[in-house]
């Protein structure tokens, strides 16, 4: 697997979801993974570039929150926005941009378009749900290209990891499921 991070942010974000993840570290990075890359090659066809640092550190801390280090018991998307919150804070990166990342980790289930909070949102929206389905929702990707990422950054493991982790979830903090589509920011 080829590494992505270019920057001290990206290291930092890639590095809070590998202490989150702890022992599911391996199947949760690809995923994350191929949601960077996902999210990249549906904005190259955009008519402006969305920023690559909010996209990668906005896919590395998604889904942080369903790990017992950076849950508060709270949705674990908004958990997983406060994690963001605290690594991206040294950065000192400007209020917009610190937003597109947060409400991108956040808003990532979100059942409708979210272009109108920008497109890095709305990218990290798709590419999740393409990489959760397997494929089956596309948005437009060419399916040889996707088999082409699943190959090179394997999506072993995902399911099993998703499942145990969302079932740990339904057990502590059952009220905040239907949330997960629906967060209520804190």
């Amino acid at each position: 697997m080829v590494d992505l991070v270019r920057t001290d942010a990206e290291r930092a974000c890639r590095e809070a979801l590998l202490a989150s993840a702890d022992r599911h570290r391996d199947p949760m990075e690809r995923h994350c993974v191929r949601v960077f890359r996902i999210a990249e090659r549906m904005g190259a066809d955009l008519p402006d570039r969305p920023d690559r640092e909010v996209l990668l550190c906005a896919a590395f801390v998604h889904d942080a929150g369903l790990f017992p280090a950076a849950a508060t018991g709270d949705v674990y998307v908004v958990d997983g926005r406060r994690l963001g919150e605290r690594v991206l804070a040294p950065f000192d990166w400007e209020p917009e941009r610190l937003r597109l990342c947060l409400d991108a980790i956040e808003l990532h289930h979100a059942p409708r378009a979210l272009w109108r909070l920008g497109a890095e949102v709305e990218l990290i929206r798709r590419a999740d749900l393409v990489d959760v389905s397997g494929g089956l929702v596309r948005f437009g990707l060419d399916r040889p290209w996707l088999r082409s990422l699943f190959a090179e950054v394997p999506r072993d493991g995902l399911y099993g990891m998703l499942a145990r982790e969302i079932g740990r979830m339904a057990r502590e903090r059952p009220a905040t499921l239907p949330r997960i589509v629906r967060p209520r920011r804190g």
